[in-house]
């Protein structure tokens, strides 16, 4: 899902000013719905005030702010200085929002109560019943990272992969549980267990007929009869690599078997194996192997030798 509050207004030629922005993108996984907002002038004002839901309200800051005016419903939470990697954590049932007069971009999570439930479900551990929520302007940088790690996604959605969002989803749910629920893990051997080999083939065929990552690691695990957590170990175990990490190695792959065996231009074959763009293909080539696709394909033509050892291992997440 992508949404613009407003148009972008570029004036008339007898030099009409220009309206502000608000730009407001957002994306859904089984976990959260991730929604920026960022606008570049000032004097935005209020936002609107949200329905109850049982849902939280995660909202962290991308952008330092001198002051933000924080309310939940008619009770005025914080008036101070938000840096970057801020939060605002609370239950919808309070009904945040906030007055804002400098430019902003922010990341507000809205992680409903079931989805924390079923992954403490998921990783035998004890649902917890309430979160504790801190007090506006609390540093959390890994949620920041995360939120930032979701921005191309929320720039461009129809190229989103969706086994990299719900990777980073539930990563920030684990988080969230974890430090303001009190989430304990227990110790289950079997998750030291890898995949057995039919569950393996199955997997990696998912992947492979998926290269455009249209796949979920809950559809993966479905398919294994495993629960996700269960199965995103096991599969690490197996294959030595995350399944989203699995997922651009077999990527590359395919791109090189393109190179090699046809004249097709790289656009074409960043898009046939299953790359957003040629600049994330780029990107992600020359991590892996040093070099750019063009050089590397010129390298072959010319018989000269490239190695590709511990590329998987340099495979991060996007």
């Amino acid at each position: 899902m992508n949404d613009r509050a407003n148009t972008r207004n570029t004036g008339s030629a007898l030099g009409e000013p220009i309206t502000p922005t608000l730009y407001q993108e957002s994306i859904d996984s089984s976990h959260v719905t991730a929604i920026r907002l960022r606008y570049d002038d000032r004097n935005f004002g209020y936002m609107p005030v949200p329905e109850r839901e049982d849902a939280y309200f995660l909202g962290v800051k991308l952008r330092a702010m001198r002051s933000v005016r924080m309310w939940y419903g008619e009770h005025l939470a914080s008036a101070d200085a938000m840096p970057v990697n801020a939060l605002c954590f609370t239950h919808f049932d309070s009904q945040p929002h906030a007055e804002l007069y400098d430019p902003f971009d922010c990341m507000i999570f809205k992680i409903p109560t079931i989805a924390l439930g079923n992954l403490a479900d998921d990783v035998g551990a004890r649902r917890i019943t309430e979160l504790r929520c801190p007090e506006p302007g609390v540093l959390d940088p890994i949620v920041g990272h995360l939120a930032s790690c979701l921005v191309p996604a929320l720039d461009n959605p129809l190229s989103a992969s969706p086994l990299f969002i719900d990777t980073v989803t539930r990563a920030l749910n684990t988080h969230v549980l974890s430090l303001y629920g009190g989430l304990i893990t227990p110790v289950i051997k079997a998750r030291r267990a890898g995949l057995a080999p039919w569950q393996q083939g199955r997997a990696k065929d998912l992947i492979q007929a998926n290269l455009n990552g249209n796949v979920t690691v809950g559809d993966l695990a479905s398919e294994c009869g495993l629960s996700t957590g269960h199965f995103a170990h096991a599969f690490k175990t197996s294959v030595g690599r995350s399944p989203y990490q699995y997922l651009i190695e077999q990527r590359l792959m395919k791109a090189r078997q393109l190179m090699l065996e046809t004249q097709m231009p790289l656009s074409d074959i960043a898009l046939m194996s299953g790359f957003g763009s040629q600049a994330h293909f780029n990107r992600r080539f020359l991590k892996s192997f040093g070099v750019s696709p063009g050089v590397w394909r010129r390298m072959q033509d010319a018989s000269v030798p490239v190695s590709f050892g511990h590329a998987a291992q340099e495979i991060d997440r996007e």
